[in-house]
């Protein structure tokens, strides 16, 4: 197995405790072969003690000279962070992947790494973003955005949806569905920030559209219409379609394309099943179908995504 991907993650004064330790809990259970795929280190700047944003300080390995070695920096939330200053050096690190969760976003927006590019951060700090880096192409309702070598989440749970996007970039979606069921992860969220803003709390449940999705998921590769659907459920189209919005921030539809890619991705890694097949077992019907939308949404044609994260190809 080759060496794990190093992952260097930068606890800056008043770190958020919670999003300083998603690295370490999501990279830290990747496994490939039984083995780890990642080594996660945590820095501080000088390698002394840190105080976090709650009630305890936290202890670290190694100051900021072991980012010089690792092939990630993580840059977690931090306490000045929105004053838009750059204290690890970012700028000089173009070479390495950087990952920001939440309000580390403006740490990485100081560096001047993500000039002219996409990125977002949570939405209470949307305005105070746009005004500080104008020259960032700031997107307000996206939970994570992927701009290859430059990776921002939103607010904390979209961090742990960002980790398993990368896990899954780098290692396929197999690994990371691995990794969402060891840590009760979901593996992906459809919608954006949008969802939760000034909006009650919706949970999953009775009552709730969670019943449908889970009814969705048993019936992947059979075709269903929204009439179907609502009558299955005792609802009006016009019902259904409002409260899986609300509740998803997709359309049914949408919804229903993704979650038909993401079985079409597991089964491209994990079997030699041909390509019409595949589309037969994930609901698109025919092998064209189910390469516009495999496109449209991972960037790759299923034969190419197959080769590149095959297990069985790999074992």
């Amino acid at each position: 197995m080759a060496t794990p991907h190093r992952i260097g993650v930068v606890a800056l004064p008043g770190v958020y405790a919670y999003e300083l330790g998603i690295a370490s809990r999501f990279f830290g259970a990747a496994e490939v072969d039984g083995r780890p795929a990642y080594e996660v280190v945590t820095c501080s700047l000088d390698g002394r003690p840190v105080a976090t944003s709650a009630d305890f300080s936290i202890a670290v390995a190694a100051d900021r000279s072991v980012l010089d070695e690792v092939d990630t920096i993580v840059v977690p939330p931090w306490g000045t962070a929105l004053d838009g200053a750059d204290p690890v050096g970012l700028a000089h690190r173009s070479a390495q992947r950087v990952v920001s969760y939440c309000t580390g976003a403006f740490t990485v927006a100081a560096s001047g790494l993500l000039d002219g590019r996409a990125a977002t951060t949570h939405w209470r700090t949307a305005e105070h973003f746009r005004a500080t880096f104008p020259q960032v192409d700031f997107q307000p309702d996206a939970l994570f955005v992927d701009e290859g070598d430059v990776l921002t989440a939103a607010g904390a749970s979209a961090a742990i949806d960002l980790t398993l996007h990368i896990i899954a970039k780098d290692l396929g979606a197999a690994v990371a569905a691995d990794v969402s069921r060891a840590t009760l992860a979901p593996p992906h969220r459809g919608g954006g920030q949008s969802q939760f803003v000034a909006r009650p709390v919706v949970a999953d449940g009775p009552g709730t559209t969670a019943e449908v999705r889970a009814w969705l998921l048993d019936r992947l590769d059979q075709p269903v219409s929204l009439d179907e659907v609502a009558r299955a459920f005792g609802l009006s189209v016009r019902t259904l379609t409002r409260r899986f919005r609300d509740e998803t921030g997709l359309t049914l539809g949408n919804w229903l394309a993704q979650a038909r890619v993401e079985r079409a991705k597991e089964l491209l890694e994990t079997t030699d099943t041909g390509i019409d097949r595949v589309a037969d077992l994930s609901g698109f019907g025919t092998a064209a179908a189910l390469r516009k939308h495999f496109r449209d949404r991972v960037g790759l044609p299923p034969q190419q995504y197959r080769s590149r994260f095959s297990v069985r190809a790999s074992a």
